[in-house]
């Protein structure tokens, strides 16, 4: 015990430290990371050229891009370009204005790297360049300015403001950022927010040995339940087939078929009592895995927003891992919930009240494939729809890809004719009830006891023990002989020398002591039919005899009422047909005789 406890913790604790390990890169992982060299011009074979780029807004003649700060990517200010209508082919001496913006933020993030170096807080400053009015950063590290941003014509035709007005302004924006980056980074905001990080992750780690022990109280709690709804589900499976069995038993028949049903309910019932208290204990479950990952995530991005070293990313990890999550969550709680529905219903339609033994047996037996297909149905449509908003976050065109599966799904679809009509033949055998789990039927020239049907093959059981497996793509014609109710065709060949009506009565009075029989009543829903004689021929009288019995129980009453008719006929002097035979004896004398 001290081993599989040692085993269980090592793995949860794998899967914990994986969880935080998949939650840390998917924050830090979707950052963009800033590179020295400018972004290259979009190509016609990925981007149209006549669209602007994301982050890029056309109004008429101009172009407005954001340029964020280095520190957290916050908005400072826009810039304009003239309006670029072929990215392909840009006019010359136009910069489109994405590019213009890159190249300033690359400017802004060397001006970050000076800031941090600097002993005394850098100087935002406007000079005049070639006759235009830029803005530069001046710091004791060295002698030349940084040049940071041109401000152009089209930038305060945009603002409405003269150059010089706008340039005091950005100057003002700019000079800020750069005392707020001095102050961020100073030793003691520095120190003090690193220990608030240092402080938050102990948070989480102390946090995360509590959802651990939570979800430990759980899975031991569902290991319990799971084992008793296994219990339940094998003795809803032997109630079902115990009547397939042929062979007589010595344990007196003390139920009638309402004490049999009213069990079979309550075995039923108490099952989906515990799949629903499963159903609980896994949402519950899913529930606390969701709230450890947001946990992480909000405790992470804290991290990430406080510390200056890691604020660059603070503004990425609000942006596609939220997204991921909402998505992810809402997909997983929508397929949890469509199968505790399908469960409900399943439960329903097993225990319908107004429904025979036999047949709530059979439906109990088939709701297990039908909800299971079900299950797989929806979370398959589910995931994939979550795959394709995956894709659609991080701008992966979803439309080829269909198109691409597409392709994909007919080629596998001709490589597999054979698998796919099983698959569908199956779903009609579910759909239709052809045969369930616990039915004898008869598929071409094989026989025997469902043991097992899924969507692909049926397995069935003959009586020499042998498990016969077919596809169910070859199931054509089924033989059900099992379905509600079954029937024993007795008939016999009697001697011409018996009374014929002798032989009825006979008949008449063993099916009528058989049927008044308690040990028999519950296997015979009516009173045998004695047909009368259906064939006269040279071998005799053929006598028919139909008896409706309870499902799975022909065998066992057809070879009951052949004793007793046995032994009736033989109290009786009742004899058995034969064959008659003719021959012919010639005498000397011409004559001919004959003996039968």
């Amino acid at each position: 015990m001290v081993i599989l406890s040692f085993n269980r913790l090592q793995r949860l604790t794998i899967q914990f430290v994986l969880i935080i390990v998949v939650t840390i890169a998917m924050v830090f992982g979707w950052g963009a990371i800033a590179h020295s060299q400018l972004p290259s011009l979009p190509t016609a074979a990925s981007n149209n050229p006549h669209k602007p780029p994301k982050g890029v807004t056309r109004l008429g003649e101009y172009e407005i891009a954001d340029v964020n700060s280095p520190l957290d990517k916050n908005l400072l200010f826009k810039v304009v370009s003239p309006t670029v209508f072929n990215r392909d082919e840009p006019p010359e001496g136009s910069l489109p204005v994405e590019v213009r913006a890159e190249e300033i933020t690359q400017r802004l993030m060397r001006a970050l790297d000076r800031a941090n170096k600097a002993k005394q807080t850098p100087i935002i400053s406007v000079a005049t360049l070639n006759n235009r009015l830029i803005l530069q950063l001046n710091d004791d590290q060295t002698t030349h300015s940084l040049r940071l941003v041109t401000v152009t014509e089209p930038d305060a035709d945009y603002y409405g403001k003269t150059l010089e007005e706008l340039a005091q302004e950005w100057q003002k924006i700019l000079q800020a950022e750069v005392e707020r980056i001095e102050r961020l980074f100073s030793p003691q905001v520095l120190s003090q927010r690193v220990g608030q990080a240092l402080q938050i992750s102990i948070g989480l780690v102390l946090g995360s040995v509590v959802f651990w022990f939570l979800r430990r109280t759980l899975i031991r709690k569902q290991t319990v339940l799971q084992a008793r709804y296994q219990e339940h589900i094998a003795e809803a499976k032997q109630s079902a087939v115990k009547r397939s069995q042929a062979i007589d038993t010595s344990e007196p028949e003390a139920h009638t078929i309402a004490d049999g049903r009213s069990q079979f309910l309550e075995i039923i019932q108490r099952q989906f009592t515990l799949k629903r208290q499963l159903g609980i204990y896994s949402f519950l479950t899913l529930l606390l895995f969701w709230a450890f990952i947001l946990v992480w995530y909000i405790g992470i991005v804290v991290i990430i927003s406080r510390v200056p070293y890691l604020m660059r990313w603070s503004t990425d990890a609000l942006a596609r891992p939220l997204a991921l999550l909402i998505i992810w969550f809402f997909i997983s709680v929508v397929i949890r919930i469509g199968k505790s529905l399908i469960d409900y219903i399943t439960d329903v339609w097993t225990t319908h009240p107004s429904l025979p033994l036999s047949e709530m047996q059979r439906i109990a037996l088939r709701a297990a494939t039908v909800s299971g297909a079900l299950k797989g149905l929806i979370t398959f449509v589910f995931i994939t729809f979550g795959i394709l908003r995956t894709l659609d976050i991080f701008n992966v065109p979803t439309s080829s890809i269909l198109a691409g599966g597409a392709v994909i799904g007919i080629a596998i679809s001709l490589g597999s004719q054979s698998l796919m009509k099983d698959l569908v033949n199956g779903c009609l055998i579910l759909l239709e009830d052809q045969f369930a789990v616990g039915d004898v039927i008869e598929i071409g020239n094989k026989s025997g006891l469902v043991e097992n049907l899924n969507l692909r093959v049926t397995q069935l059981r003959n009586g020499e023990g042998k498990l016969i497996t077919i596809p169910n793509s070859n199931i054509t014609d089924v033989n059900n002989l099992t379905r509600l109710w079954s029937r024993v065709d007795f008939s016999i060949v009697v001697a011409y020398e018996n009374d014929p009506k002798q032989v009825l009565e006979i008949l008449r009075q063993v099916s009528q002591q058989l049927y008044s029989e308690p040990e028999w009543r519950d296997r015979l829903p009516e009173l045998p039919e004695v047909l009368g004689i259906d064939d006269l021929s040279h071998t005799g009288m053929l006598v028919r005899v139909w008896i409706k019995t309870a499902a799975m129980e022909q065998w066992r009453v057809g070879r009951e009422f052949r004793l007793r008719v046995r032994l009736a006929f033989e109290a009786n002097n009742i004899e058995i047909g034969r064959p008659q035979r003719i021959s012919y004896n010639t005498n000397l004398d011409g004559s001919s005789s004959s003996l039968s």
